[in-house]
């Protein structure tokens, strides 16, 4: 169905347009060097993984979806940097095999042990292996494997808005979290603290006020109900991040179904020892769990953990909430996996991952990542803002009040433009502005011979359909907004034994980060990189 307008038309005799900006891409920093990190056998990405400097102890973590950038200075100095991550070989590579203008993909070869092997292996020596018994003990040497002396993070933290893929309200900060040591609460000690060094919203992406008032300012909170709840109410969105970090907070209330890990974690799961992984040369019993009694409750979890088989550290927690249904018999109705994966996509709530590396004798944050789901009505539906047709290149434009999903736009028959109400053959439509559509037709008077003197704006009208923003939305619709709001600290230096300096301003933890004033750096703050996406959309190829 076409939506047939009949707005006054605008005629331009003088061409105010500025032609050739393209659709929301920016320009990739001819400074750094644009790397992504791949599975060589799926060729799938390899979510976070580490990126080590051969002689400098700061680092870089690569995305969700293994991609992360280095300044060039690397290139040429053939610095070699050294990649890992779970599950995959280490690989040491010389930044100097970098290229230019383009994404440097790195693949990593899997490095796992046959779970057979080690069962062997423990029957040998009378070891017992239950996942159980593996997670008591990690959780009972939490106060020995990690820090309690003062130590701090120097770190890239964002926050953003992920809807139908495209990043929005990208906020970027370079901090340093001060730690006073895992005997102290993280949230009430008042040498837990946060200072910034920087910040930018990124508006090389797109940028929403209605996602960013209603998920940034007022949407923090994660409680559905009693079943799947955030234990603390805060502002803050680094403190939101934090609050679900399991390890750190191992003696206190966090959130469903971990709740206070030490105590209740191993009750309110079910676990399978899955096999060994290795990250570097230290294997790692790989746990998956499952929340109990799901087939009654609201809500139900997932995850896998990782655990040191030497020192028993936890390394590694992945932690999945969500909304339950009847899965299992979904699946067997469907017959297709792909389906049941992406119902239970849609219907996860948030989403946990927290990573631990050894630094020294102890282990200290590599990174932590949490995003959760969330549904807001769309109060101002994607419409037609203007119509316009310039006789300086005898095109028309047509205007819209919201960014135009381009693939939308792809097909002619989308769009109707008519002269008298004959119908103009179109010849080519593209998007000039994020907003804008341009359309050229073989001619704009449709061979009546009518001069540009004669013409009336309610000479011209034009129909449109199918057309979608960028969000998905349809024209005209009323819709509901589904998207993701994610908040990610990844660790590009450790200090040990460092305590705040008090002339710093630090972050207040009951207030919107946005809030805080940003300290001017007294160190070289190049030293540290803001890693931004390396596209607009998360996800898909490069």
């Amino acid at each position: 169905m076409y939506f047939v307008y009949s707005m006054k038309l605008r005629l331009l005799f003088i061409s105010v347009f500025i032609i050739g900006a393209s659709v929301l891409t920016f320009a990739q920093n001819a400074n750094e060097l644009l790397c992504k990190v791949l599975d060589f056998e799926t060729k799938y990405p390899v979510s976070f993984a580490t990126i080590k400097f051969d002689d400098v102890q700061n680092g870089v973590i690569a995305d969700e979806d293994g991609e992360f950038r280095l300044p060039i200075d690397y290139k040429s100095s053939g610095k070699t940097i050294i990649i890992s991550s779970i599950g995959f070989e280490t690989l040491r590579i010389n930044a100097g095999s970098f290229n230019l203008n383009t994404i440097n993909k790195i693949y990593l070869r899997p490095k796992v042990e046959e779970l057979s092997a080690v069962l062997v292996v423990a029957q040998a020596k009378s070891i017992t292996y239950a996942p159980e018994t593996i997670i008591k003990e990690a959780i009972k040497r939490i106060p020995f494997n990690y820090p309690r002396t003062p130590h701090s993070y120097m770190a890239y933290y964002r926050d953003y808005q992920l809807v139908n893929n495209n990043y929005y309200n990208l906020n970027e900060f370079i901090l340093e979290t001060f730690d006073a040591g895992f005997q102290t609460n993280k949230f009430r000690n008042s040498e837990n603290r946060t200072a910034l060094y920087s910040y930018d919203l990124n508006d090389d992406y797109y940028l929403d006020s209605l996602l960013l008032k209603s998920v940034y300012g007022q949407a923090k909170v994660i409680n559905k109900d009693e079943s799947a709840q955030f234990n603390t109410a805060l502002e803050n969105e680094l403190e939101i991040l934090n609050g679900h970090n399991a390890i750190r907070n191992f003696d206190i209330p966090s959130f469903s179904f971990v709740d206070t890990f030490r105590d209740d974690f191993v009750n309110n799961h079910d676990f399978k020892l899955e096999g060994i992984k290795y990250i570097e040369d230290t294997p790692l019993f790989e746990i998956s769990f499952a929340s109990k009694n799901t087939e009654v409750a609201k809500f139900r979890a997932k995850g896998t953990i990782y655990i040191a088989k030497g020192d028993y550290a936890i390394y590694k927690i992945e932690y999945k909430m969500i909304e339950n249904e009847n899965f299992a018999q979904y699946k067997i109705q469907s017959g297709n996996s792909t389906k049941f994966e992406l119902r239970e996509r849609l219907n996860t709530l948030y989403e946990v991952n927290v990573e631990y590396k050894p630094y020294n004798d102890k282990m200290y944050l590599n990174y932590i990542t949490f995003n959760n789901r969330f549904i807001i009505k769309e109060p101002n539906p994607f419409k037609v803002s203007d119509f316009e047709f310039d006789p300086n290149d005898q095109a028309f434009y047509i205007s819209f009040n919201k960014a135009v999903d381009e693939s939308s736009i792809a097909r002619k028959s989308r769009f109707r433009v008519l002269y008298k109400d004959k119908k103009l053959i179109i010849k080519d439509i593209e998007l000039v502005k994020p907003k804008m559509v341009k359309i050229h037709v073989l001619d704009w008077a449709a061979g009546t011979g009518a001069s540009l003197e004669e013409v009336k704006s309610e000479d011209f009208s034009y129909r449109v359909k199918k057309i979608k923003d960028a969000t998905g939305a349809k024209l005209n619709k009323d819709s509901k907004l589904l998207g993701y709001q994610f908040r990610e600290f990844f660790t590009q230096e450790i200090f040990e034994d460092k305590k705040p300096n008090n002339n710093l301003i630090f972050v207040t933890k009951t207030l919107p980060i946005l809030d805080t004033r940003v300290n001017p750096p007294t160190f070289d703050i190049d030293k540290y990189w803001v890693n931004s996406p390396l596209k607009k959309t998360k996800g898909g190829d490069l």
